[in-house]
């Protein structure tokens, strides 16, 4: 009886690299790209500082996270190339990473082109 075929690792377990034809795709339409990221495995949220503080405030901000940091390669490059520059990637001890998007002009240009997840 034949063994088998062996099973792909999974997607954070392997490298993660695209095609030219599917980065000529990213490149073109970086704001799909990021919108499908986005919903996918991500969110906006409202920022609260400490309460504490003698100002405390609130703002919105993006978030996406994923174990493949192939993937979260893809998701800055497609970020660079929309023109959204000021974010800033974090990685856990549990081998999560994840993208933070909170300067006003960035989260502006987020919500007028990737939306609200509803």
């Amino acid at each position: 009886m034949p063994l088998p075929a062996a099973r792909p690792r999974s997607k954070h377990g392997r490298e993660i690299k695209l095609e030219d034809w599917q980065w000529e795709l990213v490149t073109a339409s970086p704001w799909r790209f990021l919108r499908g990221c986005i919903r996918s495995d991500g969110c906006a949220f409202i920022n609260r500082t400490d309460v504490h503080r003698a100002q405390p405030y609130e703002y919105l901000s993006y978030h996406f996270g994923n174990l493949s940091k192939d993937i979260i390669d893809i998701f800055t490059a497609a970020c660079d190339f929309a023109g959204v520059h000021d974010y800033r990637v974090s990685g856990t001890a549990g081998g999560r990473w994840a993208v933070r998007i909170n300067r006003r002009a960035s989260v502006a240009r987020m919500v007028e082109h990737v939306g609200l997840k509803s």
